[in-house]
């Protein structure tokens, strides 16, 4: 438990400085010189074969396999794809600016200890008094809305702290997970009128809530998570490779039992480049690689102005790479989730 404290801690200091750099140095002179976007790369001929994928059947990935290899241990190399798109090119929209949706299908949020509890009107239990929840740490309104865009009417739990908190010590005893856990089925239990518990959870993260999710997948009871959702926001230490590895442990556990379909993964990660910590290309990589995997070269371009450069799936676990290394290419990854959470909700509603 000492060992499992030090990651914890050394975790909440890391999510702290990533929060920071993200939001606070991150700048367009921070670019160096552009590599070119996967954009400008000339249309398939028809011959090229399509990737089909599984999260967006109806959105065919374009293979990139003649993009050139990184040199040295792919599995280590810094991010590429060093620019990123204005306003005017990603149709006008600004990624971390409030975007409008319809939230009528919805309750007022309610108040739920450090977080907010967002239920569907139509919401009810199943007949064993069950349901399904996300607990999404970091980012709320956003997160709302891509929940439901994505359709699935699925209570959801949002947890945004401010800067300077950190969101392992909510998970980082059995109890405290259970306490959140418990809070939730209380307050659906009121709303209904009849006793309802949570049946799987899914943990979701954008950005510095990452730490969180490790911490709640340490835990034993974590065998009701089924599903772990990370949104450019899984970090490590660069300069000490033993903490590194240590920190990713938890989710190179999960990925594998999401691998053999046992749970539900999705990992995003953009081009953004950290100077002092590993980005989130690198941990994404070093996952892969553990497995015995490595993501394809593709091209797509997606909402927001995204441009998905990197995949891979196997059984349920989805590796997704994107272009863009600026605050903006950050925010707009929160669009990803409406994806992510359609799948999701497709495999809960399985028999």
């Amino acid at each position: 438990m000492r060992w499992f404290g030090r990651v914890l801690i050394a975790m909440m200091v890391l999510a702290a400085a990533a929060a920071a750099y993200y939001w606070l140095v991150i700048r367009p002179h921070h670019a160096v010189a552009p590599v070119a976007a996967p954009s400008a790369k000339p249309s398939a001929s028809p011959a090229v074969r399509t990737i089909t994928d599984p999260l967006r059947p109806d959105a065919p990935i374009e293979p990139d396999d003649a993009r050139p290899e990184p040199p040295g241990d792919w599995s280590k190399a810094r991010p590429g794809f060093q620019s990123s798109l204005s306003s005017a090119q990603r149709g006008g929209v600004e990624p971390c600016a409030p975007q409008p949706f319809d939230s009528s299908g919805f309750e007022a949020a309610q108040p739920r200890g450090r977080g907010r509890l967002h239920v569907p009107r139509d919401f009810s239990v199943d007949d064993q008094g069950q349901f399904d929840l996300i607990v999404h740490l970091h980012g709320d309104e956003p997160v709302l809305r891509e929940l439901i865009e994505s359709g699935q009417k699925l209570p959801m739990l949002t947890i945004t702290l401010g800067p300077s908190e950190g969101y392992a010590p909510l998970f980082s005893s059995p109890d405290l997970y259970r306490a959140v856990i418990t809070d939730v089925e209380q307050a659906l239990t009121q709303r209904g009128g009849r006793p309802a518990r949570a049946r799987r959870v899914a943990f979701s993260a954008w950005s510095a809530g990452f730490v969180g999710v490790a911490a709640a997948i340490s835990q034993k009871t974590s065998s009701q998570i089924d599903a772990v959702i990370l949104i450019d926001g899984l970090h490590a230490p660069r300069r000490d490779r033993a903490m590194f590895e240590a920190q990713l442990e938890p989710f190179v556990k999960f990925a594998r039992r999401a691998v053999s379909e046992q749970s539900f993964m999705f990992i995003s990660h953009s081009s953004i480049d950290p100077p002092d910590f590993a980005s989130t290309t690198e941990c994404a990589h070093y996952l892969l690689a553990t497995l015995g995997e490595r993501p394809r070269p593709v091209h797509r371009s997606e909402r927001f102005g995204l441009e998905l450069i990197e995949y891979f799936s196997r059984g349920n676990l989805n590796v997704r790479g994107y272009a863009g290394n600026d605050k903006a290419d950050h925010c707009a990854q929160i669009a990803i989730l409406r994806d992510v959470y359609r799948a999701l909700g497709q495999r809960w509603a399985r028999p």
